[in-house]
């Protein structure tokens, strides 16, 4: 389930900074802008009520940064950097979240306002399940199909590759269902959507296994129960269809007069 972000929380730190002192340190910027509210109009009574916060040290002088894997921290550090010198009270924590999830690798992120001077960044980073083939290229994708912008594929060329129309949004779910029985899923290198319906499942053997369109889940476990039984899947074989509910069809691998064995 997907955590709900709370995207701008306000709270008060006790260490270094009594809540007492705090509020004296209010008392006096009221105060003093009470004594010159008559002569300032709404936009400049604003900018004074900033400039003694920043006076009094209400500034962000801390930024704290968790739950980066990932994600370049000079990103994160560069949009941070922007908050320095203002009023903390000033920042607008909404669009400083905007700005940190345009970050290909976050989903999510809660920003935390403490006074008097940190901003703490709680980074929630997608997770990669797959590489996605496309025309130009493979694509790092997480468990909801969403592209990860700025990943580099090539440090995830272990992942499984998939590929077909519409195959993103269902890789993560195919993916799960294959690693319940991990005694197979471990040869597992590729999935095929076929016609936005069915999945094949290609081993790194070149074997290709049709899974059926309902109940995926049940063929996948009558495979991996065969399997151990009889070692299929480590046969000479092009493919085994699922589909049928109840039967299981091989294709033996036919060499090809002067080329070997089937390409």
């Amino acid at each position: 389930m997907r955590r709900l972000a709370l995207p701008a929380i306000f709270t008060a730190r006790k260490t270094g900074f009594s809540i007492k002192a705090g509020l004296i340190s209010f008392a006096l910027i009221l105060t003093a802008i009470c004594g010159v509210a008559g002569y300032f109009k709404a936009d400049l009574l604003r900018d004074e009520f900033h400039r003694i916060a920043i006076a009094r040290g209400f500034t962000p002088r801390i930024i704290e940064i968790t739950g980066r894997n990932h994600t370049d921290k000079r990103d994160i550090v560069a949009i941070a950097n922007q908050m320095k010198g203002k009023s903390i009270l000033a920042i607008d924590l909404m669009a400083l979240r905007e700005d940190i999830l345009k970050l290909g690798w976050v989903e999510d992120v809660i920003i935390i306002r403490t006074l008097p001077d940190k901003l703490e960044i709680r980074l929630s980073e997608r997770q990669p399940v797959a590489l996605l083939q496309t025309p130009k290229g493979h694509q790092l994708i997480d468990a909801s199909g969403a592209v990860i912008h700025g990943a580099n594929p090539t440090d995830f060329n272990h992942l499984i590759v998939a590929s077909g129309k519409g195959a993103a949004e269902g890789a993560g779910i195919i993916i799960d269902i294959l690693r319940s029985e991990p005694e197979i899923f471990s040869d597992v290198w590729a999935v095929q959507y076929i016609s936005q319906r069915r999945w094949d499942v290609h081993m790194r053997s070149g074997l290709a296994i049709r899974l059926p369109e309902r109940d995926p889940v049940l063929a996948w476990s009558r495979l991996a129960k065969l399997e151990q039984e009889t070692a299929i899947t480590e046969r000479d074989l092009a493919a085994i269809d699922l589909r049928v509910p109840g039967q299981l069809i091989v294709e033996p691998n036919i060499p090809i007069r002067g080329k070997g064995r089937k390409t």
